[in-house]
C-alpha cells in the first residue's frame, strides 16, 4: 500500500473518531432496562461445571438458561474471542485475527492490549461503546481493550487492566456501580477473571489446581449472585461466558518452527497453535504454493498448512489482509515453539480448531429477570452474544455483524417480543453504527 494511501486511510479514520466524539453525549441517562452483568471466566472448558462440581454455578443454570456449551471463533484464543463475545463478529471481520499477528497496511504485529496505542486494530464496534454511543451508561472491571478509545469513546467508568487486582475486589466494584443513583448506575457491567486459564496453562485442565481454580471462582460468583438478590432492589440479568476451553499438551510435542523450514522469505509469527507466514511481497502464489505443498509433507500429522484462500470455510477466517499467506494449523498435542522455549513446560493450551477439538468449547449461563429459568439450550456459536445483550439493554443492533438474535432470542421472557421489535429498536435509536467502526471498504 502506497504511502500516501494509508495516510489518507488514518486521516478518514481519524475524522469519523472526532465526529464520534462530539456526537457522544456529555451525561448518559439511565436505561429503563434490567442491567447485564457479563462475566467471563478465562478458560473455564464447557465441562468443568460437573468435572469439578461448581455449585454455584450449577444453581445458576437451574434458576436461567444454560447451554451444553458454547462454541468459540477460529482461533480459539483469548483476545479474538473476547472481542467476538462483544461485538458479534468472527475474528477476521472484528480485526483481532489472532493474540499476535501482523497488519502490512500498519506495518506493525499487533500483541495483546495494543488497541490503546492505535485504535485502527480494532475494526468491530464492542457492546460498551454502543451503550455510549446510544445514552447508556456501561462499566468495564476488565475486559480485553476495554481501557482502550473506541470512537474516542470510553466506557462511563472503566478499569485499566491489572492482573493483580484482587478478586474481592473486583465483584466489590462491580456492586459498587450497581449501587449507583439511577441517573448514574451502568446499565452494562463487565467482569473478567483469569485464573482458570492460568491454572490450566500451567498444570493443565486435569490437576488439582484447575480443580481449586474453578472452586474458587465459583464461590465469587456464587457470592455476586447472593449479594445481587440481597443488597438491590431491581433485577440485574447476570451471564456467565468463557473464551475457549483447554486441552493437556506437554513440551515433548513442540514443534522447533525455526527447525522446521527456511522461511527467510516470510514473515513469521508464532501463535504457538498457529505458525503464520506473511509473504515478501515479490513471492509468487506458485512459490507459496510449492511451499505449502512441501510443508504439509513435513506435517507428519502434527499441523496442517493452508494457503490463506484455502482454510476451510466454516472456519470463518478469511477476506482479511491479516490473514496470513500460509498458515499451519496445528493438531494437539502438538505447538509450535521458539527454539529458546522448547524445554519450558506446559501443562495445556488452546487455540486449536474448534470444529475438531471438543475441549476447546466454552461455557454460557444467563440468570436474571429477562431469561426464562431452568432452560438448556444446545450448542451455539460466540457470535451470537452480542444481538442477545444488545437487545436486553434496548439497543441497536448493527446490521453488518455476523450474530443473529433469532437464535437466542428464544431464551428470552418476552422472545417473541424481542424478534418483532427489533427493527423498531433500530429506528427510534439516534446512533446505530453499522459502519463507523467496521473494517474500512478494501
Amino acid at each position: 500500500m502506497s504511502s500516501i494511501l494509508l495516510r489518507l486511510k488514518l486521516f478518514l479514520a481519524v475524522s469519523l473518531v472526532l465526529l464520534a466524539g462530539c456526537s457522544q453525549p456529555k451525561a448518559p441517562q439511565a436505561n429503563a432496562v434490567n442491567p447485564v452483568v457479563l462475566i467471563s471466566l478465562d478458560g473455564f472448558r464447557y465441562d468443568y461445571i460437573e468435572k469439578y462440581d461448581a455449585k454455584n454455578l450449577k444453581a445458576l443454570a437451574r434458576g436461567g438458561v444454560r447451554a451444553t456449551s458454547m462454541q468459540p471463533s477460529y482461533p480459539t484464543k483469548t483476545f479474538p474471542n473476547h472481542l467476538t463475545l462483544v461485538t458479534g463478529m468472527y475474528p477476521s471481520r472484528h480485526g483481532l485475527v489472532h493474540n499476535d499477528f501482523y497488519d502490512v497496511e500498519l506495518d506493525d504485529v499487533y500483541d495483546m492490549g495494543k488497541v490503546r496505542e492505535q485504535p485502527l486494530w480494532l475494526w468491530g464496534t464492542p457492546l460498551w461503546t454502543l451503550a455510549e454511543q446510544n445514552s447508556v451508561r456501561s462499566a468495564t472491571f476488565f475486559w480485553p481493550e476495554s481501557d482502550a478509545k473506541i470512537g474516542g469513546i470510553l466506557p462511563s467508568y472503566y478499569r485499566a487492566y491489572d492482573k493483580s487486582t484482587p478478586f474481592q475486589e473486583r465483584i466489590d466494584g462491580i456492586m459498587a456501580w450497581l449501587k449507583l443513583p439511577p441517573e448514574q448506575r451502568p446499565s452494562f457491567i463487565t467482569g473478567y477473571f483469569s485464573l482458570v486459564d492460568d491454572m490450566g496453562h500451567d498444570f493443565g485442565p486435569d490437576s488439582p489446581q484447575v480443580r481449586e481454580a474453578v472452586t474458587e471462582l465459583d464461590a465469587y460468583i456464587g457470592q455476586l449472585k447472593q449479594r445481587i438478590g440481597e443488597e438491590l432492589s431491581f433485577g440485574v440479568n447476570l451471564v456467565i461466558v468463557s473464551d475457549h476451553g483447554m486441552i493437556a499438551v506437554d513440551k515433548q510435542s513442540k514443534i522447533d518452527w525455526q527447525a522446521l523450514d527456511d522461511f527467510s522469505a516470510y514473515k513469521v509469527v508464532n501463535g504457538s497453535t498457529q505458525l503464520m507466514l506473511y509473504a515478501d511481497k515479490d513471492i509468487s502464489q506458485e512459490v507459496i504454493a510449492e511451499d505449502i505443498k512441501r510443508l504439509n509433507g513435513k506435517s507428519k500429522g502434527r499441523y496442517l498448512a493452508y494457503g490463506k484462500e484455502s482454510i476451510p470455510e466454516r472456519l470463518n477466517y478469511g477476506g482479511s489482509h491479516r490473514i496470513a499467506d500460509i498458515l499451519l494449523d496445528a493438531v494437539p498435542p502438538a505447538t509450535f515453539s521458539d527454539r529458546d522455549r522448547l524445554d519450558k513446560e506446559i501443562g495445556g493450551t488452546h487455540g486449536f480448531n474448534p470444529y475438531l477439538v471438543k475441549e476447546m468449547a466454552a461455557i454460557f449461563i444467563a440468570n436474571g429477570p429477562d431469561f426464562k429459568q431452568g432452560l438448556e439450550i444446545p450448542s451455539f456459536e460466540n457470535i451470537h452474544v452480542f444481538p442477545l445483550l444488545a437487545r436486553i439493554l434496548a439497543l441497536p443492533i448493527p446490521e453488518n455483524i455476523d450474530g443473529d438474535l433469532s437464535v437466542l432470542a428464544p431464551i428470552l421472557v418476552n422472545a417473541e417480543k424481542a424478534i418483532s421489535t427489533e427493527k423498531a429498536v433500530n429506528a427510534e435509536k439516534a446512533v446505530a453504527p453499522d459502519k463507523l467502526l467496521s473494517r474500512s471498504e478494501q
